[in-house]
């Protein structure tokens, strides 16, 4: 048996896989790169440390694709998430990725911490020094993550709005597959059926291609006259 999705909303033209895939890595990198930012901001504030803008973007950009991610999953699952939208929301974010991403590699360009082994012997043996340098790898890695992940489904958008919405194009939503399943068996039962009426006796099928009735005629083998009267039948035929 055939199951349809149980989702509340309307079918949606996204293909699952990549769709969830790509939401998965956004959704990853934005708590990563949000727990580093609550992580380092504390300690600066409690320090009397001025907070760097680099970290105030990652921050305020990961927050927000977490937010944005609840709110177009809900769309997804309970209304329907319009590839316009999505289009628009992946735009802004990736803007904000983009802008933290190069602030981030610019900053640590010149302590050259990438390049180095966070171990205490290349950090004069301080355990804090190698547990910052660990994080802005981390850092650094999540933050490429989340914006390459962000291009990425803005891209899909992209496409999936061009697929959708070209003029005289019809596209079956992706994620309802089941539809399709749905109609080739009921194609398949119907070329069924009309095989079985053809197998039954009194049936032919017309020019136009339907199965019409029939009845058979009776033939005439008797002999006839060249007035049209029969003839008796005589010899063998005769008993």
């Amino acid at each position: 048996m055939l199951h349809r999705n149980v989702r509340g909303g309307q079918p949606s033209p996204y293909p699952r896989w990549p769709f969830h895939g790509l939401r998965a890595a956004q959704l990853f990198s934005s708590i990563t790169v949000s727990s580093i930012m609550t992580y380092f901001m504390h300690f600066l504030h409690a320090a009397k440390f001025q907070i760097p803008w680099t970290f105030i973007v990652l921050l305020a950009v990961s927050v927000a694709t977490v937010i944005s991610l609840a709110i177009t999953i809900f769309l997804y699952n309970f209304r329907f998430l319009s590839p316009r939208y999505n289009m628009l929301t992946n735009g802004a974010i990736s803007l904000g990725w983009a802008m933290g991403f190069g602030m981030l590699s610019w900053s640590i360009s010149t302590s050259n911490v990438l390049g180095k082994t966070c171990s205490k012997k290349v950090w004069n043996d301080s355990d804090a020094a190698v547990s910052v340098c660990r994080d802005y790898k981390a850092l650094w890695a999540m933050t490429l993550i989340g914006t390459i992940a962000t291009l990425a489904a803005l891209a899909l958008d992209i496409r999936t709005w061009n697929k959708t919405y070209s003029r005289g194009k019809y596209a079956l939503p992706e994620d309802d597959k089941e539809a399709r399943k749905l109609k080739d068996l009921s194609m398949a039962t119907g070329s069924e059926r009309k095989y079985e009426t053809l197998r039954k006796p009194g049936t032919a099928v017309n020019s136009a291609g339907s199965v019409m009735p029939f009845q058979h005629e009776e033939m005439d083998i008797g002999y006839h006259t060249g007035y049209g009267q029969e003839v008796e039948p005589h010899g063998p035929l005769m008993r």
